[in-house]
């Protein structure tokens, strides 16, 4: 008994006492982590304000100690994905690529003007021997038509390629334009226009050989104008670039589904019409 007196004696005098602040429950470092995750360029003082206002009364010190440290470089906090989102509606990307013809004796070297927040392709031209001269020319056309569909350009985003040039970027200036390039060996910066292009040859090139310069031109202008008005796509909610109607099924039967074959029957168009 005196033993077990003894014992509990010890325990009590030597028993470590947890000194400090109370630990910070799990739930609230997980919303501390989502805000700053959310609002990337706010930094510890406007975060805590934030949470302050969401009725959270932790210390400014808390919210520092659990939110990511900022890069060295401010200039490099945002990343490509955050620019392309901030940009979407007033960015343009363009780039080439290349189509052999029948005989494997021409290689056609095509160019492409996309609009990125609605994945519009505003216009395409085709060369055998592309230079800065013809891609000023091409930008013309580029630039006509996007005022025609009431699109803001004013970021223009491309590779290193030779035939987007020094020249080819004061040019730009002159419209007012910013010329974005990419880092060298580096597509994926330019994910939108190299997406584009894997569309081009699973959906269209795999499936067809041109004759000629003229044949491509015909078929291409062709497939893009599917694109544009009927393919549609995830990023717009399964809408096309240039919106399309959305038809109501008749209930009666007063009318059947029509298809209309596009590229020699490739895909098709539907839509409705009253039966004779």
């Amino acid at each position: 008994m005196a033993k077990e007196k003894v014992q509990n004696l010890l325990v009590i005098t030597f028993e470590k006492k947890k000194t400090g602040r109370p630990n910070i429950p799990w739930e609230i470092i997980k919303l501390i982590r989502r805000v700053a995750k959310e609002n990337k360029i706010w930094g510890a003082t406007k975060l805590h304000g934030l949470l302050l206002k969401l009725g959270h009364t932790i210390c400014e010190r808390t919210v520092s100690k659990y939110i990511p440290k900022p890069p060295p470089n401010t200039k490099k906090r945002i990343s490509w994905k955050e620019f392309y989102l901030l940009h979407a509606d007033a960015m343009i990307v363009s780039d080439t690529f290349t189509a052999y013809s029948s005989n494997f004796k021409e290689i056609f070297r095509v160019v492409f003007f996309l609009h990125l927040g609605s994945r519009q392709v505003l216009h395409f031209d085709i060369h055998t021997n592309p230079t800065t001269k013809w891609m000023r020319k091409v930008l013309k056309f580029a630039i006509r038509k996007q005022k025609q569909a009431g699109k803001k350009f004013h970021y223009f985003l491309s590779d290193n390629d030779s035939v987007f040039g020094k020249r080819f970027t004061k040019y730009l200036i002159r419209f007012g334009i910013k010329h974005k390039k990419t880092s060298f060996h580096s597509p994926w910066q330019n994910c939108y226009a190299e997406r584009w292009i894997k569309t081009c040859r699973n959906e269209f090139l795999d499936f067809f050989i041109p004759l000629n310069q003229f044949h491509l031109e015909k078929k291409l202008e062709e497939f893009i104008h599917f694109y544009n008005h009927h393919r549609t796509h995830l990023a717009l909610n399964k809408d096309s670039p240039i919106p399309s109607p959305v038809f109501i099924r008749p209930p009666d039967g007063s009318k059947k589904l029509v298809s209309t074959p596009v590229l020699g029957g490739l895909y098709h168009i539907y839509s409705y019409k009253k039966v004779a």
